[in-house]
């Protein structure tokens, strides 16, 4: 079913780019291979003590296997397995969720537009947590799983707060004001910057009613600060779910940090976010567009780089149109999935692996990642006698293992000189 697009996306690649062969496969591609994003909301629970983590998974139906139902349309079918670890790596709690799917069309089959939303939600005391999600296509056998941390604080005692931060693309609100859909924007990215999303959290106060100032200020390292807005309002009740709208066309670059300050005139909590948008539109300004070209260097020869870096503003632009045009594997759709994957991995890295002021697409952990996509297993040794902290990523396909090994305790992974060779290979 995906044979097709992941045919035209490696020729494209090995044709016209000289690092192609570490840009093998989009993990969206996967014929049969369940793959999901995944996140962990932290909300407030209702008797204000514990929290409530709410688990949001989505799977496009172009990832799944479907077979012709006996009744009509097509039918795939998922298991999903959710589990929460302690520190200690105890389980403390686990679900099963199973969910089926139909569709009237052959073409749904193959749609990358159209998703499943699979949420769940469990109540645990504050702590530090490990999140598994381990999903299963029931028609191909195939299963591929992620993990996430969370670490929760207590706010019992806390006199206001904020819950955890996820960003909505699409929601409805009924009239008392409560949201009765949504649709999250799992990874925190944006594909494109005209419409609208949403700032959604939990706001809590220990005695209302209580009028607060809520302060939304979007910054970028570059600029500065870009969006600086405050608004009040009157808290009736302990825990207040609030949405707040943003045009996204206000907002001119790639990456920003959202920090949200609430405050009563006594006590206040904020809280920090970063979220960007990937390049599935040309980048408009100078700064953005000598980074993006940067950051594809893995799979741009060096010397069409350096051809472009003094180049004018329109005439990057253009290379960047025309590079992507090129190997776009479905130029009948509005999006270039192979574009769009590139970036998302690139920001992913960013978000996760920067440190010592170094992006992390630079890093290693970083490129292998933008490489080869996300691991198909994660092993994390942060705390062993006798050793550095290190990882092992698993790439069951490509038949591909690397270490990473923390050399200065400081989250500073770098590539075990005994796995160097597994990335040419």
């Amino acid at each position: 079913m995906k044979n097709i697009i992941l045919y035209i996306l490696l020729v494209y690649l090995l044709i016209n780019t000289t690092a192609a062969q570490y840009y093998e496969k989009a993990p969206e591609s996967g014929i049969g291979k369940p793959y999901f994003e995944f996140m962990v909301h932290r909300q407030y629970a209702d008797d204000f003590l514990n929290n409530n983590i709410i688990t949001m998974t989505t799977f496009l139906y172009d990832d799944l296997t479907f077979i012709k139902s006996d009744t009509s349309g097509y039918d795939a079918e998922l298991e999903l397995i959710l589990a929460v670890y302690d520190e200690n790596e105890t389980a403390v709690t686990s679900r099963i969720i199973n969910k089926n799917i139909n569709v009237k069309s052959f073409d749904e089959t193959n749609s990358r537009d159209e998703k499943v939303l699979v949420t769940s939600q469990f109540t645990i005391p504050a702590g530090d947590y490990t999140v598994l999600a381990r999903a299963t296509d029931l028609n191909s056998r195939e299963s591929i799983q992620r993990k996430t941390k969370i670490s929760i604080s207590d706010y019992s005692q806390n006199e206001i707060g904020i819950s955890g931060i996820v960003f909505l693309q699409e929601v409805e609100i009924d009239s008392t004001g409560k949201l009765t859909y949504y649709e999250p924007t799992i990874g925190n990215n944006f594909t494109v910057r005209s419409g609208y999303f949403y700032i959604y959290f939990d706001l809590f106060v220990q005695e209302p009613p209580k009028e607060i100032s809520i302060t939304y200020e979007m910054r970028n390292d570059k600029i500065g600060v870009e969006i600086d807005t405050t608004i009040k309002l009157l808290i009736t009740d302990k825990v207040t779910p609030h949405i707040f709208k943003i045009e996204k066309n206000k907002l001119t670059r790639n990456s920003y940090n959202l920090n949200i300050k609430v405050a009563d005139g006594k006590y206040k909590a904020n809280a920090d976010h970063k979220f960007s948008f990937f390049w599935s539109e040309v980048p408009g300004s100078v700064d953005d567009i000598d980074n993006a070209l940067m950051q594809m260097i893995y799979i741009l020869n060096a010397d069409s780089l350096s051809a472009y870096q003094d180049s004018s503003l329109e005439a990057k632009q253009q290379f960047f149109k025309r590079f992507w045009k090129d190997r776009d594997p479905n130029p009948s759709t509005s999006v270039n999935e192979l574009k769009d994957e590139y970036f998302k991995r690139v920001n992913y890295a960013n978000k996760n692996f920067t440190a010592f002021g170094q992006d992390g697409w630079r890093t290693d952990r970083g490129r292998i990642l933008i490489k080869f996509g996300f691991p198909d297993d994660v092993e994390r040794h942060p705390f062993e006698m006798g050793s550095r902290p290190y990882e092992i990523w698993r790439y069951y396909t490509e038949r591909k293992v690397f270490v990473f090994e923390d050399r200065t305790g400081f989250g500073d992974y770098r590539l075990h000189p005994n796995y160097l060779h597994v990335e040419f290979q």
